[in-house]
């Protein structure tokens, strides 16, 4: 619309009312920005602008900061680390949801027969005719204001943000304008003959407010002010004018000598030739034209009224040009606006008025001064750098082509009471731009720009809202200075600032060599033990900007007699970024010495060609102390009465043993020195433990258990405050065999209603139904459960819980769909602890529950793998009271690291074998068999969990059990049977048939062809792949198969498959080039095709070349406790050449430490290669396959080579 004067109406950002010149007024609502950075503070650790500073660095362009985006405002990073700044007087965008859209006034209907605009920065609605709803609402935060029309209202014509409801009254219309922060509305009164109509004597509009009321002021404004007393709507002055044209002037007048008069020269001739009857009503409502007359009428607001009286005389006046316009008043927000002094009318507001702005003398229109003032919301700037600022207003007339000066102040604040009369402060001149725009097409209107930067930088600095500045002619006498701008309302002056903030003080002050947190005085100084500490602190940026930042450190010494002295200071040599530390090493200090230091950020900054720094305030004095202390202490010493110490460590057989393994005691450290905070211990190697203090500390009692029978050694140290380390000291001493279990169930009865404790005096009861004996026993025989109501119940046992103790069993699981308890002990509620299967975790665990409650924390010790089913596996758990661990061993090896357990309870029910207990019942019975449970009221030391997953008897002998067993010595069928009784029975393939061994001397022998059907196959597993077994087959290769040297030959006599690979196979290797090869017994790594293989010459590989064409017996062993691989040929250990399997201890091998759990097709004659399918096949006979569970001993597997070896005939 073109540019005029409104009825305007909108929300107040809850501002304070100007305090008069030179004040700055404070805003009470936070922006968004503003709010947000509470937000940061509290420890986001990239905020927005750091984003946006970070990607415009990145792209070398600038980067919008959404977070930073106001209706008035937005704020861009830039990639020199700067951030711009651009605001306007007027909203540009409005928040719909959660996104900012341009204002669009445009109306269109609403919900419930109203009219809005599209986008505006509080909700208005306009009536849709009627007498019912309000002419004009607007609302905001919970507060309201509506104004009703005196008259029924006929359905409004819609255009644009207007709104006309046409004949109000005869010829006259009432015309409602949207506005991006409210409305105007105007009576547009179209002939001389209307405006004698009565009701225009005093027009009284009716009043709806919520959370506001309805104030008149001393300026004839009105203002609606909530509880508080803040305004929350605020008016002007009413005003009136008529349609009279502006003048014109003589065309053949020279530019530079024509008087001009308010309008441009060729605008002016335009309206020359217009009449009033082409004005239309929304046209008359715009606002006064260049030569419109003008005057005040009067206003008053009383309870719910708000009362307009026209001025009568400027009515009736002769020279008044119809249609005249009453405009009752202007309503407007927020911080930012604008307004024109005219000394022609001394009293008279014109806050954020559509008509053109000026500056200067205007002889030709009420021959009066004007000055033109614009408020801009710059609160975000408070405490920021001002690099730059640069104001820019649209002039759009000046008196002809010659430049005359403008000059831009800087003032104090304006507002809605702001007049001639009342103006602020013209504080300073800050810039005068000599211009000529808008005369005419020679010299057309356009920007005109002003260095405001002072301006904007005093307000930074004093935490003001806002920046206000004015425009006024050099000189208000010559009217050739004259100039027009353009309102606000239609065209936007804007100001743009550049600026970087102030950075941050540092955070995380601290030792960074060494890496230790500050003392927060001297009496709390931490300790160093070096003269030539590192400091450390993370500089801040405020806003996140990509420029240059380094910390600067002050360090001073604690003097109680003086103030304290600077020591040294100095900076980082290289910059870094917000948030990353800076460090600096100090000078060399004095021992025994306390210091403490403050730090401050510095900040350089790049514009315009130059560089420069920016510091924060320092850090708190003293905030960081620390004293320095390089004296080691000397190495403490040890006593224990229950285990003497062993005087000849290096003759152990000459000292005597105590104790037992397991069998806790006290041992005592004296640290022989006074400031000892830390004691620092080691059992036999284990894990490291320290003991922490927060003061001085002589001695240290600790209750330990010793773990290894024999000699063992604890090794002490200390540490004091500073961290300086004693020498370290061992204190050896020997400890006897630990003591026997104090209860153990074998399960051999095979017949009865109970099994025998071996080691005490607490049978365990078979339950009536679902429990009965089994032969398939890892020794002996074995407690078979059904999964559903069998178990064994001890009525109590030795054990007390809540001191150390171990607990074992065999288990063999033939169900893993649910949970499956070997072993727990019972309370009133719950277990105490239990040993068990679980599916959640598909894992073995042992647990312990922290209360006998029925909704218990449970912690636990997990086992690493999945377990396989229908196989033997030894399972051990430990809780070690003086280390507050558990730890569950699976087939002798534990499982991850020891797990923290600080709550025991003493559990008075009895063992529950088979089944476990929680939430009050019975529960997760175990399917399959259960071999041999022990507990004992102590640990276990690592050889003794290696022999029980050994079996080892009393006389140091393995016991191994059968597992599976294929004779091969079949003379028809299909099938080998297994005669161990777990029923591997093996299906051969179409390459494998029976023969007999006429030449080799052994009887009926299995034949394989070594063909892709040459192989005998059985469902696996047959052993636990991760625990021990031992595998053993006799072999005769096909002399003819290995015949072609010029391949190499890999031929596979059994092994157990996974989904790609075999865990563990025998088999034979010889390379190309050669004759001879070497058998092997190896692992695989994973179960995978790039899984390594553990061969010769790193795995076992025959030391003696044997004859692969005469039979031989080869039987692998892999120990899991001790995680070692061995391969016997023909009873004779590999791998350590020499050495005979009937020498203890020397049966050679190599360590494997990657065991994998294979559950696959047991394969004979064949083998998974690194492709993932099968190969290697064999060509020749196969006799006498079988599979252990355990470790096999050197002279039993020589013993069985002796047995069964049959001479050639």
């Amino acid at each position: 619309m073109p540019a005029g004067r409104a009825w305007l109406v909108a929300a107040v950002l809850a501002v304070q009312p100007a305090l008069g010149a030179g004040a700055w007024a404070a805003v009470a609502q936070p922006s968004a920005a503003t709010a947000r950075s509470a937000a940061d503070s509290a420890g986001q650790d990239l905020s927005p602008e750091a984003q946006a500073s970070a990607k415009a660095a990145e792209t070398g362009a600038p980067v919008d900061v959404p977070a930073d985006t106001t209706p008035t405002q937005t704020v861009s990073a830039q990639p020199d680390g700067t951030f711009v700044l651009n605001t306007a007087v007027v909203p540009e965008r409005a928040k719909v949801g959660s996104d900012w859209v341009p204002i669009d006034t445009t109306l269109q209907s609403a919900p419930g027969g109203t009219i809005s605009p599209k986008a505006a920065t509080s909700k208005i609605t306009f009536s849709g005719g009627g007498s019912s709803a309000p002419l004009a609402t607007i609302s905001r935060d919970g507060v309201s204001y509506s104004i009703k029309s005196p008259w029924t209202l006929p359905a409004p014509t819609l255009s644009g943000a207007d709104a006309t409801y046409a004949s109000v009254l005869p010829d006259v219309d009432l015309v409602v304008t949207a506005l991006p922060d409210g409305f105007s509305e105007n009576l547009v009164v179209k002939t001389r003959q209307a405006a004698l109509d009565p009701d225009l004597a005093t027009v009284r509009f009716p009043v709806e407010t919520s959370g506001v009321t309805l104030t008149s002021q001393t300026d004839g404004g009105v203002a609606l002010v909530d509880g508080s007393g803040r305004p929350q709507f605020t008016t002007g002055t009413a005003l009136m004018w008529d349609s009279t044209p502006a003048s014109t002037t003589d065309p053949a007048a020279t530019p530079d000598t024509a008087s001009r008069s308010t309008a441009s020269g060729e605008a002016a001739a335009a309206q020359t030739a217009a009449t009033s009857a082409d004005t239309t009503p929304a046209d008359a409502a715009d606002g006064p034209g260049p030569g419109a007359k003008t005057a005040v009428m009067g206003v008053s607001a009383t309870g719910d009224t708000l009362s307009v009286s026209p001025d009568r005389s400027f009515l009736s006046d002769p020279t008044t040009t119809y249609p005249v316009v009453l405009d009752p008043q202007t309503t407007s927000s927020s911080l930012a606006g604008w307004t024109a002094l005219w000394s022609g009318q001394p009293s008279t507001s014109f806050w954020k008025t559509k008509h053109t702005l000026g500056s200067g003398y205007d002889s030709w229109a009420d021959s009066k001064v004007v000055r033109s003032l614009y408020q801009f919301d710059t609160h975000s700037l408070s405490g920021k750098k001002i690099l730059s600022a640069t104001f820019t207003a649209l002039e759009v007339w000046a008196a002809n082509c010659t430049k005359q000066p403008v000059e831009l102040w800087h003032t104090g604040g304006i507002s809605s009471a702001s007049t001639w009369k009342r103006q602020p402060s013209w504080m300073s001149r800050i810039d005068t731009v000599s211009a000529a725009k808008g005369y005419s097409s020679s010299c057309p209107g356009g920007n005109v720009s002003f260095d405001a930067t002072s301006a904007v930088a005093y307000g930074a600095a004093r935490s003001g809202a806002t920046t206000t500045v004015g425009l006024r002619a050099s000189s208000e006498s010559n009217d050739l200075e004259w100039k027009q701008f353009a309102s606000p309302a239609t065209k936007k002056p804007t100001l743009s600032v550049t600026f970087v903030s102030k950075p941050s003080t540092p955070t995380s002050l601290k030792l960074s060599s060494p890496n230790l947190a500050c003392g927060k005085s001297s009496s709390v100084a931490v300790n160093i033990r070096t003269l030539t500490p590192t400091l450390s602190a993370s500089p801040k940026s405020a806003d996140g900007s990509q420029s240059k930042l380094r910390p600067n450190f002050q360090l001073y010494r604690y003097d109680p007699d003086i103030p304290d002295p600077l020591v040294a200071s100095g900076s980082p040599s290289s910059w870094t970024t917000s948030g990353k530390a800076g460090t600096w090493k100090t000078p060399t200090l004095q021992n025994g010495q306390t210091y403490w230091f403050k730090a401050r950020t510095e900040y350089q900054y790049s514009f315009d060609g130059k560089s420069a720094s920016m510091y924060s305030g320092w850090t708190t004095i003293g905030a960081c102390a620390f004293h320095v202390d390089t004296s080691r202490p000397a190495p403490p010493t040890v006593t224990s009465t229950a285990y003497p110490e062993c005087a000849t460590a290096d003759d152990p057989d000459s000292c005597s043993a105590s104790g037992g393994v397991g069998a806790p005691a006290t041992f005592t450290l004296d640290a022989g020195a006074s400031d000892v905070v830390k004691y620092i211990y080691t059992l036999n190697q284990g894990r490291q433990v320290t003991k922490s203090f927060s003061s001085p500390t002589s001695s240290l009692a600790l209750n330990l258990a010793p773990d290894v029978r024999g000699l063992n050694a604890l090794t002490v140290q200390t540490a004091d405050a500073a961290g300086n380390v004693s020498a370290s000291y061992t204190y050896f001493f020997k400890v006897g065999a630990g003591a026997p279990p104090v209860d153990a169930w074998a399960f051999d009865e095979g017949s009865g209603g109970s099994a025998a404790d071996s080691a005490g005096s607490h049978p365990a009861t078979l339950s009536a139904s679902g429990a009965s004996w089994s032969k398939l026993a890892r020794s002996g025989g074995a407690l078979a459960v059904d999964g559903s109501s069998g178990y064994a119940a001890v009525s109590g046992t030795g054990l007390d819980t809540t001191k150390s103790f171990s607990i074992s069993g065999w288990a063999r699981l033939t169900d893993l769909s649910h949970n499956a308890v070997i072993a727990a002990q019972a309370g009133a509620h719950g277990s105490s602890f239990a040993l068990y299967y679980s599916t959640a975790y598909k894992a073995w665990i042992f647990n312990r529950y922290t209360s006998d409650s029925t909704t218990p924390t449970i912690v636990r010790s997990v086992s690493t793998a999945t377990p396989a089913m229908g196989v033997w596996t030894h399972l051990l758990g430990v809780y070690d009271a003086q280390a507050e661990t558990i730890q569950l061993y699976v087939n002798g090896v534990p499982q991850g690291d020891p797990v923290s357990f600080t709550t025991p309870w003493k559990a008075t029910g009895g063992l529950q074998i088979g089944r476990g207990q929680y939430g009050g019942s019975f529960t997760d019975y175990f399917t399959g068999q259960i071999d041999d449970v022990r507990l004992w009221n102590r640990i276990m030391s690592s050889d003794e969990v290696a022999d029980l997953q050994d079996m080892t008897d009393a006389q140091g002998d393995a016991r191994p059990t059968l597992a599976a067993d294929w004779e091969l010595g079949g003379t028809s069928g299909s099938t080998a049977q297994d005669t161990s009784g777990y029923g591997h029975t093996a299906t051969l393939g179409s390459g494998a048939s029976w023969t007999d061994d006429v030449d080799g001397g052994m009887g009926n022998a299995l034949a394989l062809d070594g063909t892709s059907n040459g192989y005998v196959s059985s469902a696996g597993p047959v052993v636990d792949s991760q625990g021990a077994f031992t595998i053993a087959a006799w072999a005769k290769l096909d002399s003819a198969s290995l015949a072609d040297t010029s391949v190499a030959h890999t031929v596979t006599i059994a092994g157990q498959s996974g989904g790609k690979r075999d865990s563990w196979s025998l088999w034979y290797s010889q390379p190309a080039g050669s004759t001879q090869g070497a058998w092997m017994f190896g692992r695989t790594t994973a179960d995978s095709t790039t899984a390594t293989v553990v061969s010769d010459p790193t795995g076992i590989g025959s030391a003696e070349l044997a004859d692969p064409t005469a039979w031989t017996l080869l039987t692998g062993v892999y120990d899991a406790a001790h995680q070692n691989l061995t391969l016997y040929v023909n009873g004779v250990a590999q791998g350590t050449v020499g050495d005979s399997a009937s020498d203890e201890g020397s049966d050679g091998g190599v360590t494997f430490d990657k065991p994998w759990q294979a559950t696959g097709t047991f394969s004979i004659g064949r083998g998974r290669t690194a492709s993932g399918g099968y190969g290697d096949y064999a060509t020749g006979l196969v006799q006498r396959v079988r599979v252990w569970t355990g470790v096999m001993s050197g002279p039993d597997i020589a013993q069985m080579y002796y047995d069964e070896y049959l001479f050639p005939l």
